[in-house]
């Protein structure tokens, strides 16, 4: 099953689900937010392909077909990341789910594209739940050049190296955008595979006595295969 992009801006912004509901349990004492807005953009520096003398082309040589098995981990030690992935898809109300083991689970989403196949996986984790860190808790320290692996249950391990790191307002995150694989107004290469990891992030807002409450900005990582 696919869902368009689009069905799940509304989640986003109305703020009634992923990243909105779940996602909003803190600490007792909010953690100190980083510097306020950060982002960067690296991309590898386009040069023109000098034009070549017509050759004979030569029989094409057949394209393995891509492991399709279940997915098993992540692991990025520069950011504290290495859990259990599991399977993540829309409520029957038409909201995105969250991972259902908020303080172990990364949440791969299903719906879209998947590890291996030359698109856009999309993968969402707590920043913190139930006053522990979740596995994103430290998503917001991603570095150009960091690299993010997704091991594949009885498979292939994939290599990925981040290259973009931005803050959005939680009302105007363009998840339609990040979802189809565009960002900084650029889209996915066709010979580039990506992930893109979300979770919240940045401001926090205390709305209940004990410390819970909601965070205002959503913290996006994405990263292109390199292995």
């Amino acid at each position: 099953m696919r869902i368009l992009p689009y069905l799940a801006i509304f989640t986003f912004v109305a703020g009634v689900s992923l990243l909105a509901v779940g996602w909003y349990y803190a600490p007792a004492e909010a953690p100190a937010a980083p510097p306020a807005v950060v982002g960067f953009d690296i991309r590898p520096t386009e040069t023109p392909t000098p034009t070549a003398s017509p050759t004979a082309v030569p029989s094409p040589t057949p394209t393995p077909t891509p492991f399709d098995g279940k997915l098993a981990r992540m692991i990025a030690p520069s950011l504290g990341i290495d859990h259990a992935i599991e399977e993540i898809g829309i409520l029957p109300n038409n909201q995105l789910d969250t991972p259902h083991d908020g303080v172990n689970n990364v949440g791969w989403y299903y719906i879209y594209d998947k590890p291996g196949f030359g698109g856009n996986a999309v993968f969402a984790a707590h920043v913190n739940y139930n006053f522990k860190p979740g596995p994103f808790v430290n998503l917001y320290k991603a570095k150009p050049g960091d690299r993010i692996t997704i091991q594949m249950a009885d498979g292939p391990a994939y290599v990925y190296e981040v290259f973009y790191f931005q803050r959005y307002d939680v009302n105007s995150i363009p998840m339609g955008d990040l979802i189809s694989g565009v960002v900084g107004g650029r889209a996915r290469p066709k010979d580039e595979e990506w992930i893109t990891l979300i979770t919240c992030g940045g401001r926090f807002v205390a709305t209940q006595p004990n410390g819970l409450g909601e965070y205002l900005d959503r913290d996006v990582v994405v990263a292109r295969r390199v292995q």
